[in-house]
Order: structure tokens, then C-alpha cells, then sequence
């Protein structure tokens, strides 16, 4: 669910376009009349991986492609921020949107041939070996956006970010703006750190509502500004639904013994009742 809310939204701002993509685009060599049309038909093609993953069972559905598909163009779109000038550790900021679609590629597998890659996946049973592995790119996912999402307040003190906290009139008479934002920047790269060492549940449950809770921060603020209308902002906190998902799929997942009796299913579509991006 997580990996295809979060194409889906993230495609519906490219069809709408943005300005503040062009960048992107211009460091490719293509230029602003160009790259609203482009940018339109990239986001219809992530709308379109998101609702192959949305729907992976159904026979039809080119499942692992699309999987693959979202790992590297999130890759990619991670790596463009500092290749047009934003700090380097932008990528790792990003790995809500690379992590959760790589972890579900791991889940379902490989495939045993070049057509598994073309149809639909049911729900492959866990071994123990394969949980852990997908533990683990969760918790990375998780502990490289919260450490690099607070080094925005710690160490760059961006100022949309003030904007965002005031919305909800924080930090009142507590402390300056400035020092609020420094020091929740210090709490969210502590709390990643602790999610790299000890992913604890109750901690994995904070996360979650502390990533709703500052990503609907867009939403109050309508900071930073947009050439759409402030409603549109909804798809900021949505096209972040990879921050939510992870949290929920890792604290799911700390709890879950492999059945060492159950053989893995089919890679293939087997026809058996699946969930979709979890």
C-alpha cells in the first residue's frame, strides 16, 4: 500500500506540474517548454506503476517490472536533488520513496524466468532468512529519512519548516522558533539513530504518528509556497505515504515468526488471496 500511494500521489503532482521541478529537468538539457509535458507523462507512468502494485495479484498486472521500475526511477529522482545543487545526504532523505517498493521487490522475489516479470504475484510465503532481510531495509529506510529529514532543522534550519511548526502554534511561549527547530531537528535525528541501533515497537509506533503528524504540517501551512492552490499541499503529505508505511510494515514485522513447515508459493500468479504492498 505504502510503495503504490506513494507513486500515485507523486505522479499526480508531475501531471499537475511544478515548478520547482524544472530543475530536474533542466539538468538533463531539457527545457521549461518541454518539461511540463514530460513531467505530465512521467507522473502518468508512476500513477500507472503505483496501480500495478495497488492491484499485483490480478494475473495481468506486470507486477515485478513495476517494483522495479519504482526502485530505480526512486533511485534516481533521490540522486537528481544533489546533482542540482542540494547537500548530498538529500538522496538518503528520499528513502521513503526507494525503500518501501524495494522491500516488497524482495518480498515477492525474482521470478523464475523473464514472464514472472509480466504478470501478477501473489502473496509468497516468509522464511525467516527473507523477514530479516526486509527488516532491515525498512529500518535503514526509516533511520536515513528521520536523521537526514532533521538535519534539515539541526544543521540547515530551513525556514518553510518554522512556517510548518507555527501553523500549529509551536513553540508558543516555550522557546524561539529558531531554537525549537534546532532542537526537534537534534530529537528526529536521535529518534532515526535509535531506530538503526533498537527498532523497539512502541518507538516504531511514535514514528508513525510523528511522520503524519509533521508531513500534514504541508497541509495547515501551505508552506513552502506552490503555484497551486494551498489544498494541493494534501499531495505533499500524501506523495510521503513510504515515511507512513514503513514504521507500520517494520512494527508488523517484528512480530512475525516464518512457519518453517510452509514452502515458499509460486513466484508466478497462484490465484491465493494476497495483500498488496505489505
Amino acid at each position: 500500500m505504502s510503495a503504490a500511494m506513494n507513486f500515485i500521489f507523486h505522479g499526480f503532482w508531475g501531471v499537475l506540474g511544478r515548478e520547482s521541478w524544472l530543475r530536474f529537468f533542466a539538468f538533463a538539457g531539457i527545457g521549461e517548454e518541454a518539461a511540463y509535458p514530460l513531467m505530465a507523462l512521467i507522473g502518468a507512468v508512476e500513477i500507472a506503476a503505483g496501480l500495478v502494485v495497488l492491484f499485483m495479484p490480478v494475473r495481468f498486472m506486470p507486477a515485478r517490472a513495476a517494483l522495479l521500475f519504482m526502485v530505480i526511477w526512486g533511485l534516481w529522482t533521490a540522486e537528481l536533488r544533489p546533482l542540482t545543487g542540494s547537500a548530498w545526504w538529500y538522496f538518503l532523505e528520499s528513502a521513503g520513496y526507494y525503500g518501501p517498493p524495494l522491500a516488497l521487490l524482495l518480498w515477492v522475489g525474482w521470478g523464475n524466468s523473464i514472464k514472472d516479470w509480466f504478470r501478477g504475484v501473489a502473496a509468497p510465503a516468509l522464511t525467516q532468512d527473507k523477514v530479516e532481510i526486509i527488516k532491515w531495509t525498512l529500518r535503514l529506510s526509516i533511520g536515513a529519512y528521520l536523521i537526514t529529514h532533521g538535519a534539515y532543522g539541526a544543521i540547515e534550519g530551513k525556514l518553510f519548516l518554522i512556517g510548518h511548526f507555527a501553523s500549529v502554534g509551536l513553540p508558543g511561549p516555550l522557546t524561539d522558533p529558531e531554537t525549537f527547530l534546532f532542537a526537534t531537528g537534534v530529537f528526529e535525528m536521535a529518534l532515526g539513530a535509535l531506530v538503526l541501533i533498537s527498532p523497539m515497537r512502541p518507538i516504531l509506533v511514535f514514528v508513525l504518528v510523528w511522520k503524519v503528524f509533521t508531513e500534514l504540517l504541508f497541509v495547515t501551512s501551505g508552506l513552502p509556497a506552490i503555484e497551486h492552490a494551498q489544498a494541493f499541499h494534501m499531495l505533499s503529505t500524501l506523495e510521503r505515504f513510504g515515511m507512513f508505511g514503513a514504521p507500520a510494515g517494520l512494527f508488523i514485522l517484528m512480530a512475525y515468526r516464518a512457519n518453517p513447515d510452509r514452502a515458499e508459493t509460486s513466484p508466478a500468479f497462484s490465484g491465493a488471496t494476497a495483500v498488496s504492498g505489505r
